[in-house]
């Protein structure tokens, strides 16, 4: 049974659209959120905390439900699964690390106080502090334990890593893990980091944009996507027996040109043999890119 499921969302806001998301998350996965500035990434995760509402436009439709609990019908026990991660602050300034744990903790069933607070310590935070005073990636520790320190079965989390150093980083995708282990409890990842993304990630939501409507390019497994792509290295006179309908992408260079070739089924043996030697996977930041910039030969 999927602890998430998204049905046919479509949220818009102002002149911008967010069209027919559809996708479920298994209990114990990690997906990963990707795509270019404005496709909708934070849109969607707000959808998903509740923070935007599906009846504040005419064209706002869809169902959300995390562990069979509708974000409308169910809206208290549905909110009381999540814990978030935001790139912006849900957190007064004027506080201490210390009073946001007392103050917010107490609207959270089973919070911790202690649990938070040893949390804080750990990540070598001052519990005195003024939450105003604090780095961007201080802050995002002191979000990463407050989340920890209540039960939740949907952790969202929007570019929490963006502003964390690369020793807390790596501190960061082992408590993803630890999440995931048990199996109870679902992860998803909005991320520019893409590379470090896919390394973590069990599934992956890719989406895109055109003219003012963001869209789901790919939802899936990420080696099932990747295997639909090869990136091939040649020089220009030696790719013109490719099928023209296989070339998604191109980056022309005075040495050699590279050509992102895409087949749904992953089959690239129409690729004439002297160039198979020349074919690799790609990496999911080569996809995104050659895929996104096309290719206009």
């Amino acid at each position: 049974m999927a602890l998430l499921k998204c049905e046919h969302l479509n949220k818009t806001i102002g002149n911008y659209k967010l069209n027919d998301i559809d996708f479920e998350l298994e209990p114990g996965m990690v997906l990963g959120l990707i795509g270019i500035n404005g496709a909708g990434k934070t849109t969607l995760l707000r959808s998903i905390l509740g923070s935007y509402h599906l009846n504040e436009d005419p064209d706002d439709s869809g169902d959300i439900w995390i562990n069979d609990k509708h974000f409308s019908k169910d809206m208290k026990e549905y909110r009381s699964f999540i814990a978030y991660v935001l790139q912006e602050s849900p957190f007064s300034r004027y506080m201490t690390v210390k009073e946001i744990g007392e103050t917010y903790g107490y609207y959270y069933k089973g919070f911790d106080l202690k649990k938070y607070l040893g949390l804080i310590k750990e990540y070598e935070v001052p519990e005195k502090k003024w939450y105003d005073w604090l780095s961007k990636g201080q802050k995002i520790r002191v979000q990463l334990a407050f989340a920890l320190s209540y039960p939740a079965l949907l952790y969202v989390m929007d570019e929490p890593v963006g502003n964390l150093d690369v020793e807390f980083r790596d501190i960061f995708y082992d408590t993803v893990r630890d999440l995931t282990a048990n199996e109870n409890c679902s992860v998803i990842i909005s991320s520019h980091l893409v590379t470090e993304l896919e390394h973590i990630s069990d599934d992956l939501l890719w989406l895109s944009k055109k003219d003012n409507e963001g869209y789901a390019r790919y939802s899936g497994n990420i080696d099932d996507l990747k295997n639909k792509y090869r990136l091939l290295s040649t020089a220009d006179e030696s790719a013109a027996d490719i099928p023209k309908e296989m070339i998604i992408g191109a980056k022309l260079k005075t040495s050699h040109n590279e050509y992102m070739l895409y087949d749904d089924n992953g089959n690239f043996d129409s690729v004439p043999s002297v160039l198979q030697d020349a074919l690799r996977y790609p990496e999911l930041q080569e996809v995104m890119y050659y895929t996104e910039k096309g290719y206009k030969g």
